[in-house]
């Protein structure tokens, strides 16, 4: 079984070498750097497993500011994925890896999975010892998105900024939609993925970052949106 995990990055130095090493186990680490300034494609190419594959195209924002496209990014990492013939291609963002439960037994999962679809629990931390309850279970369950899918499935992305849509056989395709389509497995807590993008550095970064660009001018506070803190639990740790 062929696993191939894909990850976009730009200026991820603190954050690519924990990704990989989430990953360690993986065929492939296809890591698809968009700029970077600092060391995220030298560190990633540490690893044995990691096949670097840049992007180049960028979108110009205001006050000499620019970015990568999301969707166009993401859609290059799938057609690098695809020509390795993958089983499985598992994708999320630099800054989200798996829980140490999900670490050790996702190769297991996949390989005995009848689904061709596996969503997963985000688990959204303030700094490394807090989480967002009520982001990750918004309605009193907890929600899973898409985290891995078979290799043969013909996912990609469309672009709607600041974020992007899923697509199947290039037509957008919402979860419910999915269920039907395909047959989806939802992995649910203790199994989970922890998403580190959020602390006061981040907050700040990126508000002044998308204000001065244009490219968000309202971006919110978590601490204000996301709902009460609570301490992290042991199943949340790496």
């Amino acid at each position: 079984m062929k696993i191939v995990v894909i990850v976009r990055t730009r200026d991820e130095t603190k954050r690519i070498g924990k990704f990989c090493e989430s990953y360690r186990d993986a065929d492939v680490i296809i890591v698809s750097d968009g700029g970077s300034l600092d060391d995220t494609e030298s560190i990633a190419s540490s690893y044995p497993n990691v096949i670097l594959k840049p992007f180049t195209e960028r979108v110009e924002l205001n006050n000499g500011y620019w970015r990568n496209n999301d969707a166009a990014h993401a859609n290059h990492l799938i057609q690098e994925a695809r020509k390795l013939d993958p089983d499985w291609i598992i994708y999320d963002d630099c800054d989200c890896r798996p829980n140490y439960l999900l670490k050790q037994d996702y190769r297991d999962i996949l390989s005995t999975s009848t689904e061709r679809v596996i969503m997963a629990v985000r688990v959204y931390h303030w700094n490394e010892d807090e989480w967002f309850p009520r982001f990750s279970s918004p309605t009193g369950q907890y929600e899973a998105s898409l985290w891995a899918w078979r290799g043969d499935l013909n996912f990609s992305f469309i672009d709607n900024p600041p974020a992007y849509w899923f697509a199947l056989n290039g037509e957008q395709v919402e979860k419910n939609d999915l269920r039907l389509a395909v047959g989806v497995k939802d992995l649910m807590p203790p199994y989970c993925l922890l998403h580190y993008s959020w602390n006061e550095e981040t907050v700040e970064y990126k508000r002044k970052n998308y204000a001065e660009s244009g490219f968000i001018r309202d971006f919110g506070d978590p601490r204000e949106f996301a709902g009460e803190r609570s301490p992290i639990e042991e199943w949340m740790r790496e």
